[in-house]
């Protein structure tokens, strides 16, 4: 990954939103999560290029490390970033990839091929397009799209981000079945006003829980997304004993 390389161009566009993106997501229903910081998500291999770019002052060293065994031996290493900067991370240029690549993700094939894109954090899964609080997804979502077409296709030959993007895409689709299934839909415009509560309770459970995560079917969806990656590039994760 190169951290010098912009993929979204949209200077200015936190004027129109008050940061929200940096803001920290606050909800007055939310009990456990704090809105002080927003933790970031780096998997192993964007971790130690994001040190060896020179990290963000402040932000040098994860608050948190996860690692999850695949069958095969295969280990995925999560790092997790604590952001308390409010959109005033310097080097700017040494931002995480999800922060890059705000407000969507590319939904990609294990060949690299982009399929569509969905919203880039888990927090914004709730919203439709028109009340989401992002201008760039409620007044310019084709052109950031186009964006993302065009300046991803280097990252797109590493299987590594290829695993990402398809892991992510798996664990936004998880939470938005397991809310579904609660209330019929995830979209928060269809929840009525006297069921908001309980709704982002069940959110804020799920979340700081991972009770849609913690199952076979969402194990069994990553090592069907490995294989299918690994099949195509070969072996890319490290192998433990």
């Amino acid at each position: 990954m190169d951290y010098e390389k912009e993929y979204i161009y949209a200077p200015k566009c936190y004027e129109s939103c008050a940061g929200y993106c940096c803001a920290g997501f606050t909800n007055p229903n939310f009990k456990l999560i704090r809105s002080n910081f927003i933790a970031l998500p780096l998997f192993d291999i964007e971790y130690q290029e994001y040190l060896k770019a020179g990290a963000i002052n402040g932000m040098e060293v994860a608050k948190k490390s996860e690692k999850f065994k695949l069958k095969g031996g295969q280990t995925i290493i999560l790092h997790w970033l604590h952001c308390d900067k409010k959109g005033l991370c310097n080097p700017h240029a040494n931002r995480p990839l999800v922060c890059k690549l705000y407000p969507i993700l590319p939904k990609v094939s294990p060949n690299g091929e982009i399929l569509g894109f969905f919203n880039g954090t888990i927090f914004d899964l709730f919203f439709s397009d028109k009340s989401h609080p992002c201008t760039l997804i409620r007044e310019n979502r084709q052109e950031t799209q186009d964006m993302l077409k065009a300046n991803l296709k280097d990252l797109l030959k590493d299987p590594n981000y290829i695993f990402i993007f398809m892991v992510a895409n798996i664990a936004v689709e998880h939470l938005q079945n397991y809310i579904k299934a609660k209330f019929g839909t995830y979209i928060i415009d269809n929840i009525a006003p006297n069921k908001l509560a309980e709704f982002w309770n069940e959110v804020e459970m799920a979340m700081v829980l991972r009770r849609a995560w913690n199952t076979h079917e969402f194990a069994f969806d990553i090592e069907k997304t490995y294989k299918s990656v690994a099949q195509i590039w070969g072996e890319f994760l490290p192998i433990e004993p």
